[in-house]
């Protein structure tokens, strides 16, 4: 059986965080993916994103109000260490 690729450890996790929650999506298009809270009242809502560029991955974490945080992580261990941190940080935002 093949290892599987980055993406599916992404969609994984993502099941993994989100599936009992309704209003978080997720976009994956090429090197780019894209988790968000799906909220009528906020258009800006807190979102994940990842973007793999030649020389590492760049995860940006927006919380919906003011905070924003960008990692840029070399390899995708830690990028999938990351994308878990914020991750849970986006399953508090939903339960808050």
């Amino acid at each position: 059986m093949p290892p599987y690729t980055f993406h599916q450890r992404v969609e994984n996790l993502y099941k993994s965080y989100f599936s009992d929650h309704e209003a978080v999506a997720i976009n994956i298009e090429g090197d780019a993916i894209k988790i968000f809270i799906i909220d009528e009242t906020n258009v800006d809502s807190a979102s994940l994103e990842l973007k793999i560029n030649e020389s590492c991955h760049v995860i940006t974490f927006w919380d919906g109000y003011s905070q924003s945080e960008i990692i840029e992580a070399v390899s995708e261990k830690d990028a999938s260490k990351t994308l878990k941190r914020f991750m849970k940080k986006l399953v508090k935002i939903i339960n808050h």
